[in-house]
């Protein structure tokens, strides 16, 4: 598991290394010049409405491809990191308005990471022995793998959303 871990590590940076030449792929380019003669491209909530689901359906993506397919780690990796990529790049890509509103933006859609976190945390606190004597040990530490990734997810996502 650490090797899978280590390897989505690399692999993150080696995509946000090259998120300019994902930028300027034809399929980017194809998709954010549709979208930027819409309202999306310059209304902060609508956008930041959209980025949200968007990343809700990535979450949702993630958690069937790791827990109903075999191998569904490795297929996760492989698949679901580009993917969420793409998407943010997308949506920054498309973006038209002030610097100021982006921000905003990325907050209003990113904030899906927040309400996960605090679902995560109170769940931990609400949490109970399934018999006397159980330990929770291993339920805190899959809360802290879980804050790592949706933290680290957040940051990634604001990242790329918030490049120049």
């Amino acid at each position: 598991m650490t090797v899978l871990l280590l390897a989505g590590i690399v692999f993150t940076l080696i995509l946000l290394t090259k998120q300019r030449d994902i930028a300027s792929v034809g399929i980017v380019r194809n998709i954010t010049h549709k979208l930027k003669s819409r309202s999306l491209s310059t209304n902060y909530w609508q956008t930041g409405i959209m980025l949200f689901a968007a990343n809700t359906a990535l979450f949702a993506l993630a958690f069937v491809i790791l827990f109903f397919l075999p191998y569904g780690a490795i297929a996760g990796l492989m698949m679901c990191i580009p993917l969420s990529l793409f998407t943010w790049v997308i949506f920054s890509e498309v973006w038209r308005g002030s610097r100021k509103d982006k921000v905003k933006m990325a907050f209003v859609g990113n904030s899906f990471f927040l309400f996960f976190l605090g679902w995560i945390f109170w769940y931990y606190a609400t949490l109970e022995p399934a018999y006397p004597g159980d330990d929770l040990f291993m339920a805190w530490i899959g809360v802290i793998i879980a804050s790592i990734f949706t933290i680290g997810a957040m940051s990634v996502s604001m990242f790329v959303m918030l490049r120049k």
